[in-house]
């Protein structure tokens, strides 16, 4: 017992060093007492020149307030800690040309007037945090950041985004900049999220140095390149884009689900070497999107397979194997014939199979239940509705009266247990 209790132990600890381990690892050097701080506020110029006097500053330090027309930290180069620009209601500029290192946070936050950043040398930040920067139009990122745990870029004036050259990141989330026009990052591996959203409608996003990301959310771009991705673990999702072409060359697997919903240009998918999805595939309110053609090679869906569009061509060459539901409403020309013969091949593992097509409308339950599969229905959505509703009604009765023999029985078996061990 002693031994489990020092096993869990361990294994506890290992996990929270896990979870603590950043892609980002500094040793705090030893300074002198005035280039220590601790929680330190500058209100005023002279407490910021006491910080620009260390070209090693060590501790955590916020700068705020009105007096400030320029934030000058010209002589440092290193800063282990947090390092927080805010509130700084007058500063139009900030210079800090020689900061190469901040081995925590950088967060530069609701500085409204601030139009101006040199960081010209700075490449390796704990977390690069831009928000609530309306004037500001470039990130002054001349050296580009090449080691980071994470980049958030919110609510700012910024045109474009560059100098983001990271090889593996835990968050990249870039979301309400309504001027941005581009973003242009070396990033290499994302591992927990990659977030853009909500930005201006017309943004052009190049991620071409991508291979492999956990979350992916895209929102609000007009266009994308990520020709070298070829994993995502977690999910993908891309949402109401202005994006007439969504084109993943490279990607051969998504871990959880893949939605593609509400792009109005949408015309065309292509997913050439995406053999497996681990959860549902949604494709659904594409208003120009009239073929989901672009799987050529997927051949499992994890979850449930959703299409709804006004479809005139769709196939899965290759799929053989649904372990979710299928539901599939078209109001083009689709015919439902490719996809009840996989229903009736048993490729369709979910208890409902629906799909209702520019000729018939077909809908069923699953052969693991001993009911009939592909059974084409002539009359109205209502009575198909009506006629599955019954099956699944009479399925959950009969699943209840199992349930509750069951629950009897073991009643039964833990009495008579209990009696054996008495007497």
């Amino acid at each position: 017992m002693q031994f489990k209790k020092i096993f869990a132990a361990c294994a506890f600890a290992g996990v929270a060093f896990g979870a603590n381990n950043s892609t980002l690892t500094t040793a705090t050097p030893s300074v002198s007492k005035g280039c220590s701080f601790k929680d330190f506020t500058a209100t005023a110029s002279s407490q910021v020149q006491s910080v620009a006097a260390c070209a090693t500053a060590v501790g955590d330090v916020t700068i705020q307030g009105d007096s400030f027309g320029s934030i000058e930290l010209t002589g440092v180069e290193q800063f282990y800690g947090k390092l927080t620009i805010q509130n700084a209601t007058k500063a139009e500029t900030l210079n800090a040309p020689s900061l190469q290192l901040v081995s925590g946070d950088l967060v530069i936050t609701a500085n409204t007037v601030l139009s101006t950043l040199n960081l010209a040398q700075l490449t390796t930040v704990g977390t690069f945090n831009l928000n609530a920067l309306p004037a500001l139009e470039k990130t002054g990122l001349s050296s580009g950041i090449t080691s980071a745990d994470e980049i958030i870029i919110s609510d700012t004036g910024l045109t474009s985004l560059d100098g983001i050259n990271v090889y593996k990141l835990k968050v990249f989330n870039v979301n309400n900049n309504g001027d941005i026009e581009s973003i242009d990052s070396g990033l290499q591996k994302v591992t927990d999220t990659l977030s853009i959203s909500y930005n201006a409608e017309k943004v052009d996003v190049s991620l071409d140095d991508l291979t492999e990301a956990n979350v992916v959310y895209l929102q609000s771009i007009n266009s994308l390149s990520v020709s070298n991705l070829t994993k995502i673990t977690g999910s993908l999702s891309l949402d109401s884009n202005s994006i007439d072409k969504i084109e993943f060359k490279g990607l051969e697997s998504v871990g959880k689900s893949l939605s593609i919903s509400e792009n109005d240009d949408l015309e065309e998918l292509d997913f050439p070497q995406l053999s497996s999805i681990g959860g549902a595939l949604k494709v659904e309110d594409n208003e120009e999107l009239s073929s989901f053609d672009g799987f050529p090679k997927l051949k499992t869906i994890g979850g449930s397979v959703v299409l709804s569009g006004k479809f005139d061509n769709g196939t899965f060459d290759s799929l053989n194997k649904v372990s979710g539901g299928f539901n599939l409403t078209s109001t083009g020309d689709l015919s439902c014939s490719d996809f009840t013969k996989l229903n009736k091949a048993g490729d369709i593992k979910g208890d409902k199979f629906y799909c209702r097509g520019a000729s018939s409308t077909v809908s069923s339950s699953s052969s693991k239940k001993g009911n009939k599969n592909g059974e084409s229905t002539s009359g109205s959505d209502s009575d198909s509705s009506d006629s599955s509703s019954s099956s699944s009604s009479s399925s959950h009765s009969s699943g209840a009266s199992n349930t509750a023999v069951v629950k009897l029985l073991t009643v039964i078996v833990g009495f008579v247990s209990v009696g054996v061990a008495l007497y």
